[in-house]
């Protein structure tokens, strides 16, 4: 916890995020680049992070059929583009739901894939996700996380779960907000946190003349029927 003693009565004490103060079992996994197709519409507002959202709700909260095609995360343009690391972390609300051990998981320049199956481990319980992405950036700077659903909107109980088929959203707010505070927690009963996490996040970043980029794609081997299509299939 920082602040200047001068300012406690003004401001108050910032106090840092729980989840900057837990231990975490670190790892590095192979960023993988060039895989996702992703809607062209959604990539325009991907390497336009200044862009205002005039209409995007209302385009990106309709699911789209998906017809193929679309654009590689690395598709060619005229916006230049740096591909930049993203590290993802994974932290137990409930013991033992991740094995015991929170996760600090390491990619490099582009991002890559997480199958939740290796790190979920019961079936009840949850837990919360922290994702860092150019934490060196000028707060100001202009910087989007879009999510890309690759999850069946399902019904467990009275509760709708999943975003659907090709679905894409601005969650930007929703998580800085939340990284700010103790991360995105998902439920894993019901296999809820499959049908909220298949998909992929896109983090834009904009520096100067140039948009830093990366993703993070999240699938589960075991479950496949639970999302849209499996890697490979148009």
């Amino acid at each position: 916890m920082f602040c200047s003693l001068g300012l406690v009565g003004i401001a108050g004490c910032k106090q840092a995020p729980s989840w900057k103060s837990r231990s975490y079992s670190e790892k590095t996994l192979a960023s993988t680049v060039g895989e996702i197709k992703i809607p062209s519409e959604l990539w325009e507002r991907v390497i336009a992070p200044d862009r205002p959202l005039v209409d995007v709700v209302s385009i990106s909260q309709a699911p789209t059929p998906n017809r193929g095609g679309g654009n590689s995360a690395i598709a060619k343009t005229s916006v230049e583009t740096d591909l930049k690391p993203v590290t993802v972390y994974m932290i137990e609300e409930t013991r033992g739901v991740l094995g015991g051990r929170n996760q600090k998981i390491v990619f490099g320049p582009g991002g890559g894939d997480i199958d939740l199956r290796d790190f979920v481990m019961e079936k009840q319980g949850a837990f919360r996700i922290v994702f860092e992405f150019s934490e060196d950036a000028d707060p100001a700077a202009p910087k989007r996380v879009w999510f890309l659903s690759n999850a069946q909107r399902r019904k467990i109980g009275q509760d709708w779960v999943g975003a659907g088929c090709d679905t894409y959203l601005d969650i930007s707010s929703f998580v800085k907000a939340e990284s700010e505070k103790d991360g995105i927690l998902f439920a894993v009963a019901g296999d809820r946190h499959i049908s909220a996490l298949a998909g992929t996040f896109l983090f834009s970043l904009k520096r100067g003349t140039r948009v830093e980029i990366s993703r993070i794609t999240f699938s589960d081997s075991s479950r496949r029927k639970l999302e849209c299509r499996t890697r490979g299939e148009s």
